[in-house]
C-alpha cells in the first residue's frame, strides 16, 4: 500500500491548485480523477465568469469576497484573461429584486465600479431601468488547464491519476485508507476533497454529515456572436433574465438564462435524477457521471433562452447557436433565500485532516490557502 502526504480528490481547478501548493511545500501528493481528462466539468462548463461581485446584489459578503480576488486572480493567471470586452449589467423594468439606483447603492457598498450608460444602446425600449459598464472578465479553461499541466510536469512528487474511481474510504487510525476500483489502495494523513457536485458521495463513503445541497442538472449554451455583439458581455439581472457574454478566449459567447439552465433539480441528500435510470453504472446517487459526456444528456434549451435574451436585446445584438455544455450545480439549500454563493471550506477531522471545499466561484481558490498551509 502507497502512501503519500496528501491525497486530492477531483483534477479540477480547486484540486490542481491544492496539488501544486502542496508540491511546493515538498509534500508527496497524489490526485485521483475519476475522468479520463481534468477540467472536464464544472471548472470548464460554466459561464467562465471572473466575478467581482455583481451578480450578487442580495449578498454583500459574496460581493465582497469575489472582489477581493479578482484583481489578483486576473494577475497570476492573466494568460487566460478576456478582458476586451465590455461588461454591461442592466436591471430589468419588471419582475426583478433589484432596481436601477438599488444596484448603484449596492456597487458602493461593495466598491466595484459602476458606470451608468443609456440602456436604449443596448435594449429594447422600456426593458430595462438601468445599464452599467461594469469591470469583468471572463477566464478560458482550456488554458488554464494546460498552465497547470505543465506546472505539475516540472514538479516532483506529484502522482495524477486519470479514470481513477474511488471505490471505498475508511479511516484506520491517523491514517485514511482509500481502495480504487482498479483494486490498488493507497492512503494518507490529509485528505482533500475538491469534488464539488460529488462531495457528497466522498462523505456519504465515509459516514459523515453531508452537506445540505440542491442539485441542478444545467446548460451553457455557446454562441456565435454577431460582429455587434462581439465587443459585449451583456446581463440582465436581478431575477428570471439571462447572461450573454465571451467564452473565455473562444471567440464564442456563453448565453445562460436564470430560468432555462437548469433542467432539473434533486434536493435529495445525493444527486438523485431520472435520467440515471437511462445509464446504468455510468452515473447514480453514489457515483455522479459527468452531464457533459453522457447520452442521456436533455434537448437543449437554448430556443427558450434564445427568445428571452432576444425580447430584451437589439436585434443588432445577435447570435446563433454552437452547441451546448452540460454539468451537474449544486446550492447550498441555505443560499436559495438571498442568493448567496460561499465558498464553503470544512474541515471534518484532524489526525487524519480531511477538507471538503464547495465552491462555484473560480477566484476564491486562495481561499484555500489557510488549510493547504500557505498563508
Amino acid at each position: 500500500m502507497r502512501s503519500f502526504d496528501r491525497i486530492i480528490l477531483g483534477a479540477g481547478l480547486y484540486g490542481l491548485y491544492a496539488a501544486v501548493q502542496s508540491a511546493q511545500q515538498g509534500c508527496s501528493v497524489l490526485v485521483l480523477e475519476c475522468d479520463e481528462a481534468p477540467f472536464t466539468r464544472a471548472t470548464y462548463v460554466n459561464q467562465a465568469r471572473v466575478h467581482q461581485g455583481y451578480h450578487y446584489p442580495r449578498s454583500l459578503y459574496t460581493a465582497t469576497r469575489s472582489a477581493g480576488y479578482f484583481r489578483r486572480f486576473s494577475e497570476d493567471y492573466g494568460f487566460c484573461i478576456n478582458d476586451s470586452f465590455e461588461q454591461i449589467y442592466a436591471t430589468s423594468s419588471a419582475m426583478s429584486w433589484s432596481d436601477a439606483q438599488q444596484f448603484q447603492d449596492f456597487c458602493r457598498a461593495a466598491d466595484i465600479p459602476c458606470e451608468e450608460v443609456d440602456s436604449d444602446r443596448f435594449f429594447k425600449t422600456g426593458m430595462c431601468d438601468g445599464a452599467f459598464k461594469t469591470q469583468e472578465y471572463t477566464y478560458d479553461a482550456m488554458l488554464l488547464k494546460d498552465h497547470f499541466l505543465e506546472e505539475l510536469k516540472g514538479m516532483s512528487g506529484i502522482d495524477v491519476r486519470y479514470d481513477s474511481r474511488t471505490r471505498a474510504i475508511r479511516k484506520d487510525g491517523d491514517r485514511f485508507v482509500i481502495e480504487l476500483e482498479s483494486r490498488e489502495v493507497v492512503e494518507t494523513g490529509f485528505l482533500i476533497n475538491t469534488t464539488y457536485a460529488s462531495v457528497n458521495q466522498v462523505l456519504d463513503l465515509l459516514g459523515l454529515d453531508l452537506f445540505k445541497i440542491k442539485y441542478e442538472l444545467c446548460e451553457i449554451t455557446l454562441c456565435e456572436p454577431s460582429d455587434e455583439l462581439r465587443g459585449y458581455g451583456l446581463t440582465v439581472m436581478d431575477g428570471p433574465f439571462f447572461s450573454i457574454m465571451p467564452f473565455g478566449k473562444t471567440g464564442l459567447h456563453s448565453l445562460t438564462s436564470v430560468s432555462f439552465t437548469p433542467h432539473e433539480a434533486s434536493y435529495a441528500a445525493l444527486p438523485t435524477f431520472r435520467c440515471q435510470d437511462e445509464v446504468g453504472t455510468y452515473c447514480s446517487p453514489h457515483h455522479l457521471g459527468n452531464c457533459d459526456a453522457c447520452p442521456a444528456r436533455p434537448t437543449s434549451a437554448f430556443p427558450f433562452m434564445a427568445n428571452l435574451a432576444r425580447k430584451y436585446l437589439l436585434d443588432r445584438y445577435g447570435f446563433t447557436y454552437k452547441g451546448s455544455l452540460y454539468s451537474m450545480k449544486p446550492i447550498l439549500k441555505s443560499s436559495e433565500i438571498d442568493d448567496s454563493r460561499p465558498t464553503v471550506i470544512r474541515v471534518h477531522s484532524e489526525d487524519p485532516t480531511l477538507v471538503s471545499v464547495l465552491s462555484g466561484k473560480i477566484n476564491t481558490i486562495y481561499d484555500m490557502d489557510e488549510v493547504l498551509g500557505c498563508d
